[in-house]
C-alpha cells in the first residue's frame, strides 16, 4: 500500500452484510498537493481510486488490484483542507472466481465526491 499511513489514515473500518464502511483522515500537507494544487489542494481522481483499492486490501488483508472499472463519477472536489475526514461506503460481493464486485461512494461532510463500481482481484 503506497498511500496508507502517509497520505491517509484509517479511523474506522467495518464490514458487515457485504457492506464495507471506512472512515479516513487525509493529510492536507502531503506532497501530492504540492503540484495539485499549491494553496488549494485537490485530491486527484486516480488517488481516490487508489484509496478504494487500498481500503479493500486492508479489509481483506491481501494485495488487491483493479480488474475492471465499470463506472467512476467524480461529483465534487475532495479538498482535505476544507474536509480532512472522508467516508467510504461500498457493497462488496465475492464472485465465483474469487474476484470482488464492488460499488460504492466516497463522501465528506460536504457531499458525495466519487461514485464508482468495478471488479477487483
Amino acid at each position: 500500500m503506497i498511500l496508507k499511513d502517509t497520505f491517509y489514515t484509517i479511523n474506522s473500518l467495518n464490514f458487515e452484510d457485504n457492506v464495507l464502511e471506512a472512515s479516513i483522515s487525509i493529510d492536507p500537507k502531503h506532497r501530492i498537493y504540492e503540484g495539485h494544487f499549491p494553496n488549494n489542494p485537490v485530491t486527484p481522481g486516480v488517488v481516490q481510486l487508489e484509496l478504494v483499492k487500498e481500503i479493500l486490501g486492508t479489509q481483506f488483508n491481501k494485495p488487491i488490484r483493479l480488474k475492471t472499472l465499470a463506472t467512476s463519477k467524480f461529483l465534487a472536489v475532495l479538498n482535505p483542507v476544507n474536509t480532512p475526514e472522508a467516508t467510504f461506503r461500498m457493497t462488496v460481493t465475492e464472485q465465483d472466481d474469487q474476484s470482488l464486485k464492488v460499488s460504492g461512494q466516497l463522501s465528506t461532510a460536504e457531499g458525495v465526491c466519487l461514485k464508482f463500481s468495478g471488479v477487483y482481484q
